[in-house]
């Protein structure tokens, strides 16, 4: 018998599509986790600011975070840190896992906003997929002189792999290393012209692309990315009084060549939080559903006195037409004095302790400007109460619906799996996959027959669990 604890995860996983906005999130009471300017050691000062959070699971119940961070707001670089509860975290000081490139690299000025997939199906060298945003100026990149219609700086998105989630190597085309922009490394999603003419202002791609967001589907091998794509708000672009962000969406077969992009999230209406930026999305499969969180603005500028940034939330069935929630923004600034007082923005979507939690980064004041740390909040559900308690510690999996007709979930409370093959009666292997370690992954059945079969976990190669499935419907062929 199914425990009363594991049913409500299942009607949680099942009907979450049906009363998105009727949930509340509940921001974390010791926030911030991870705090700026903690450090004495000038050997540590690139370390002070940390932002642009991406966390993923890492080992047995335990995470990893990815930030963006740099001394006092100069030359941001990639770090990292792990956690064994997703509260406590221990950062990596020694180096940062991504650096800047050399001096007049498309990379040179900063790294940021990572994005990390894992790839179990990856050559052993390439399993942690790391993609980001970096800079360069725009007299560089784009080989004209600014006569203000451009930012300063230009942004596209690079890659970069590693087989430990820690040492991590750019992407590089060498047929390209003949220009010393891209002489080390090369992005793999470009602002459409860098030879001096009008970049693309019909797809909003008209000075940068940024703050990707990525999602491999292990059922279709097919890697997909959300990021925002810095344009006009009309083809006859006037200025920097044109500029809009847009979220814009992508697929790939190999990660690298990306399909043209395609409009997935637009400001809102005059009157809404993010009636004038539209930035830093996050995606995470909930179900059938893609649950997009992001970044809003009631200001073009994002200048110290204006910052107002907020997080709203968007829902999609295919993760490219995603329609906003009516009770948006989800979450919004603290109080006066309070660690993010100043705007929330940068969230990154993790299930973990059997609920969702989002990481995100909070500005506060300070004597220089404003500086920001890292906190969550979290969904409130019949769940939440276990998010805070350390003393569950079921050793459960389980699958379901089952019987099942076209799609079962797997679901753990104990530990992660990578892996899942399924077999008919007669041990004939008819589904096999591989995908990043979670704690719950959804399996497309409608190929199968009516039946039972026995569905195989495994963590690192290891079989966790063997459980039996019936598929049945009176249509099947």
């Amino acid at each position: 018998m199914i425990k009363i604890r594991s049913l409500l995860i299942l009607l949680f996983c099942l009907f979450v599509q049906f009363n998105t906005s009727a949930q509340s999130y509940f921001k974390y009471p010791h926030n911030p986790v991870i705090d700026t300017l903690n450090t004495t050691n000038p050997n540590e000062f690139w370390t002070r600011w940390k932002t642009d959070p991406c966390v993923i699971h890492w080992g047995n119940d335990s995470l990893r975070m990815y930030y963006g961070t740099n001394n006092y707001g100069v030359q941001t670089q990639i770090g990292t840190a792990v956690s064994l509860d997703g509260n406590n975290w221990v950062e990596k000081t020694d180096y940062p896992v991504l650096n800047t490139g050399p001096a007049g690299s498309w990379d040179e000025l900063d790294v940021e906003t990572p994005g990390v997939i894992y790839v179990l199906s990856n050559p052993d060298s390439m399993k942690y997929m790391l993609y980001y945003s970096a800079s360069q100026h725009d007299t560089t990149i784009l080989d004209t002189l600014n006569q203000g219609l451009y930012p300063i700086e230009i942004y596209q998105i690079g890659l970069a792999y590693s087989s430990d989630g820690v040492n991590f190597t750019k992407y590089n085309d060498p047929t390209n290393d003949i220009n010393p922009l891209y002489q080390n490394s090369d992005p793999v999603i470009r602002i459409p012209s860098t030879t001096g003419g009008m970049p693309d202002t019909i797809n909003y791609l008209f000075s940068s692309v940024a703050e990707p967001s990525l999602f491999y589907d292990s059922i279709t091998s097919t890697f997909k990315i959300w990021h925002i794509g810095l344009g006009c708000s009309n083809p006859n672009c006037s200025g920097v009084s044109d500029f809009r962000y847009r979220i814009l969406y992508s697929e790939s077969i190999d990660g690298i060549n990306w399909s043209s992009p395609i409009l997935a999230l637009d400001i809102g209406n005059s009157g809404d939080f993010d009636s004038k930026l539209i930035y830093a999305p996050y995606v995470i499969k909930m179900g059938n559903e893609y649950w997009m969180f992001y970044g809003g603005n009631t200001y073009s500028s994002g200048t110290f006195p204006f910052f107002s940034q907020k997080i709203g939330l968007a829902i999609s069935v295919d993760g490219i037409n995603f329609t906003k929630i009516g009770n948006n923004p989800i979450i919004t600034n603290g109080p006066n004095g309070s660690w993010d007082q100043l705007g929330t923005n940068y969230p990154s979507a993790i299930i973990y302790k059997d609920t969702l939690r989002v990481y995100y980064s909070g500005m506060q004041d300070s004597l220089f400007n404003f500086n920001p740390n890292i906190g969550y909040f979290y969904l409130d559900s019949n769940l939440t109460n276990d998010l805070l308690s350390e003393n569950f510690n079921c050793c459960e999996i389980i699958l379901f619906p089952n019987p099942s007709t076209n799609t079962i979930f797997i679901k753990s409370y104990s530990s992660l799996f990578d892996h899942i093959r399924i077999f008919n009666q007669s041990s004939n292997l008819l589904i096999e996959k591989s995908f990043m370690p979670t704690n719950l992954y959804q399996v497309n059945t409608s190929t199968l027959k009516n039946g039972i079969y026995i569905v195989n976990t495994f963590y690192k190669g290891e079989n966790i669990s063997t459980l039996k499935m019936i598929i049945t419907e009176n249509d099947k062929r």
